[in-house]
């Protein structure tokens, strides 16, 4: 099987069509999939068009799609009845904006057209806390872990566990500084971005101590692109500041 792997896209649906482009994928073919580590809503312009392709490669079989933070965070918000950050309400007003042409609805009307669409049953169902094949771990922030060490039973974690994994955002610090990995494979997550990775690649001691691999915002847009790590694959490309998508082909 071919993977297309793709994350922390945040509503950017025409970036993530393009970089999928580039790369040959092609929902006809047998052999193609599309992974997205989490994070596809949140934040962009086009969270309704993104809904619309996701749900067409998820009635062909073709998507693989894992809970990043913000789309907990806004299915928490559809199912509580009331946004909190404000990205989660801009985000239901331009998808339902996009899908039925209808403005001005109050939180209310939002949630509840969301309901309407089958948007929060998508939310709720579709995605995964992780992907495994043979060879790889697909996940958002990292999997669980005993604080900074491997922990054996991490696919029993229960739903709380992957919660703090995914919000957490250390999967460079437990791969890198740590050396925490899964055994026989390499874990693809996003969620950090990249540019920490290649930031820290020859890090001594004393610059974790100093967390220098939260320095990036002189980091040029290419230094954004996917870290390969002995261990890992680190793909968050942080669009809002990069404007492009980062996508990897893995043949597994």
């Amino acid at each position: 099987m071919k993977y297309f792997v793709v994350s922390d896209i945040h509503d950017r649906f025409c970036l993530m069509r393009n970089a999928l482009t580039a790369k040959g994928f092609d929902p006809a073919r047998e052999d193609h999939r599309l992974i997205l580590c989490g994070d596809a809503f949140y934040s962009g312009e086009e969270p309704g068009e993104l809904y619309e392709h996701l749900l067409d490669l998820h009635g062909k079989e073709k998507l693989i799609l894992i809970y990043g933070n913000h789309d907990v965070e806004l299915l928490d918000n559809l199912r509580a009845g009331h946004f909190g950050r404000s990205g989660n309400r801009t985000c239901a007003e331009l998808l339902v904006r996009h899908l039925t042409g209808k403005n001005g609805l109050s939180d209310a009307e939002l949630i509840a057209e969301c309901a309407r669409l089958g948007f929060t049953d998508f939310l709720a169902t579709v995605p995964v806390w992780y992907f495994e094949t043979p060879h790889y771990v697909f996940t958002h922030g990292f999997i669980p872990t005993e604080k900074y060490a491997y922990r054996p039973d991490w696919r029993n974690a229960t739903e709380k566990e992957w919660r703090t994994a995914a919000f957490r955002g250390d999967g460079m610090l437990l791969s890198m500084r740590y050396g925490v990995r899964v055994p026989g494979k390499t874990v693809v997550f996003g969620h950090y971005s990249a540019a920490r990775c290649y930031r820290m690649k020859n890090a001594a001691p004393e610059d974790w101590e100093k967390k220098l691999y939260k320095k990036v915002s002189a980091v040029p847009p290419d230094g954004f692109r996917p870290y390969f790590g002995d261990t890992f694959i680190a793909l968050d490309q942080s669009v809002a500041k990069t404007g492009f998508v980062n996508c990897i082909i893995l043949d597994d």
